[in-house]
């Protein structure tokens, strides 16, 4: 469940707790009670009390604000969405009879409840899965994974920051690199992702026979997997951010950096608040021309001698 930048689960979750204890209460007591129905053939209209018009203006009023409340907390449309959906319209756009209509306030606003609590109980299930990440976590991208030294041999305790460190590699980027080691267009790409490719495949089996693996300086390493049912975004890029943004909101007040040098995924990051950083440039590799000792020519490459004065327009 993806929230929005600067939200976090736990407050989330304290969010969803006043909304059920609060205005969906105070909205299901209004509610009033009338006796099933038993006169066939009386207009509905004339069973239909003040009271009842008062809830629906409430329950409408209520589904209104709390939807704008819910997308200031969550980034998946679906949750504000749930309070004016197809239920929505039956209550409020079906004939006014008083017993039906009541009933069907208590059965949506029973339903909402559950909703949001099973929402409270996910988001709660996602802290305690990530509790054991330590206090810096370090996302890596595939540009991170190709053109830097193998992640295995970069002491991370002391990169990036310093001390005991979580490296986590998102699933789609696992899968990125495994698409890489074939389908690159270059040749030297591909044997480095095939590289990768098996330094994860260690990883991989670490984790699925002994719950954890660790790099020689300590680091733990984590794959970020999907949960089932995870819908990714359409680029890599994007879905990356994205968990690495999902994983800040579980683990805070831990830090997580997002560690590349590609500039559109700092940017991305950025969108979502989250700070980003690369290893010094001794763990690049030299032949792909990045790093400080390669600034003035790159720079060079697109600068061109203007001659003073003379007509700009």
């Amino acid at each position: 469940m993806l929230l929005r930048p600067g939200v976090t689960c736990e407050k989330a979750i304290r969010f969803l707790d006043d909304l059920v204890q609060g205005g969906l209460n105070d909205v299901r007591n209004s509610v009033p009670n009338f006796a099933q129905p038993m006169l066939a053939g009386v207009e509905p209209s004339k069973l239909a009390g003040p009271d009842l018009v008062v809830t629906l203006r409430q329950y409408t009023e209520w589904t209104a604000t709390t939807a704008r409340q819910l997308a200031d907390v969550f980034a998946d449309p679906a949750v504000p969405a749930r309070l004016r959906g197809e239920h929505y319209s039956h209550i409020v756009h079906s004939p006014l009879t008083p017993y039906r209509t009541a009933l069907l306030l208590h059965w949506e606003l029973d339903e909402l409840a559950t909703y949001f609590m099973e929402l409270q109980n996910q988001m709660r299930q996602t802290v305690e899965e990530y509790r054991s990440y330590r206090q810096r976590v370090l996302v890596v991208d595939a540009n991170t994974l190709l053109h830097c030294q193998r992640f295995d041999k970069i002491p991370w305790s002391r990169v990036c920051g310093k001390g005991p460190a979580t490296l986590v590699i998102p699933h789609v980027v696992v899968e990125e690199i495994d698409t890489k080691s074939y389908s690159e267009g270059s040749e030297k790409i591909r044997k480095r992702a095939r590289g990768v490719y098996e330094l994860l495949g260690d990883v991989l089996k670490g984790l699925s026979t002994e719950g954890r693996f660790e790099l020689h300086d300590g680091t733990e390493v984590q794959v970020l997997r999907d949960e089932l049912g995870h819908r990714r975004l359409p680029n890599n890029d994007d879905e990356a951010v994205a968990r690495a943004a999902h994983l800040q909101q579980a683990i805070a007040p831990r830090q997580i950096s997002v560690i590349t040098r590609d500039n559109g995924m700092r940017g991305k990051a950025m969108t979502w608040c989250l700070p980003w950083g690369f290893p010094p440039d001794k763990y690049l590799i030299p032949e792909d021309g990045f790093g400080a000792k390669h600034r003035e020519a790159n720079l060079a490459s697109i600068s061109v001698d203007v001659p003073e004065g003379g007509d700009d327009t």
